[in-house]
């Protein structure tokens, strides 16, 4: 199974009414070049939602993300949304996809998700390529930083299981010029008062936007900026 770990994939624009158009995946740091490389077929795509019960959410997403990946070239056979719909077939869905996709949003909900379907096993048996967005990349590590990004996650467990397939731990969203989190969270400071002092005695990958790594087998590839976040410091990764 070949992994990319990013914060997101640029899959749309914004109209002024906030309405979502669908563009062409723009290559940035050869984001579209590594998938159309490690596609080994168009057959099927499976994007696994983060919270399978709803519907409507993952149906929104999904529509203006898999027309994205047609504006790109990318013309799956099937294209799948896998949630409490399919879930009695979640394993034949995702043994005969080409590509995987895991949702952003929400740690512990997307966890309780892959643990009933049992992700983690039919990922290693699998042979495509799995892209994984913002939590979908977090729990791909081995242990996972549930920083909180809202007051009701305050009382989350910090630190979590994750599924094993990255050694390090992942900050997706983090610009490390400026030590902020680009994702708008009015009721909190994330990087000030979380994942700086969740870093004492640790280390963490820090993702901007645009940026990923690539794990093919034993080999790890960091493409765009990159920043080590340890003992509260941050030091931009050569």
């Amino acid at each position: 199974m070949v992994f990319m770990l990013t914060s997101c994939i640029e899959t749309h624009i914004k109209e002024e009414n906030g309405n979502k158009i669908a563009i062409p995946i723009p290559d940035t740091n050869q984001v579209l070049t590594n998938i159309k490389k490690y596609l080994k077929d168009t057959k099927r795509i499976v994007y696994v939602a983060n919270n399978p019960a709803n519907f409507e959410e993952n149906d929104l997403r999904t529509s203006c993300f898999f027309e994205s990946f047609e504006l790109s070239g990318l013309n799956f056979d099937e294209k799948i949304v896998l949630d409490n719909r399919n879930i009695k077939d979640a394993k034949n869905i995702l043994n005969g996809a080409d590509l995987i996709i895991l949702s952003g949003g929400k740690i512990l909900c997307q966890l309780k998700f892959f643990k009933k379907i049992k992700l983690k096993k039919i990922l290693k048996n699998h042979d495509g390529l799995c892209i994984g967005i913002s939590a979908g990349t977090m729990n791909l590590g081995k242990i996972v930083a549930n920083f909180p990004e809202e007051l009701a996650d305050l009382k989350e467990k910090r630190f979590v299981k994750g599924l094993g397939f990255f050694d390090k731990i992942i900050i997706p969203h983090f610009d490390g010029e400026n030590k902020v989190y680009q994702i708008e969270c009015n009721e909190i400071d994330v990087v000030r008062d979380y994942i700086l002092p969740l870093s004492k005695g640790k280390s963490f990958i820090g993702l901007p936007n645009g940026s990923y790594v690539l794990v093919d087998g034993q080999n790890t590839t960091y493409f765009g900026d990159c920043y080590e976040i340890a003992d509260g410091n941050v030091t931009k990764k050569e």
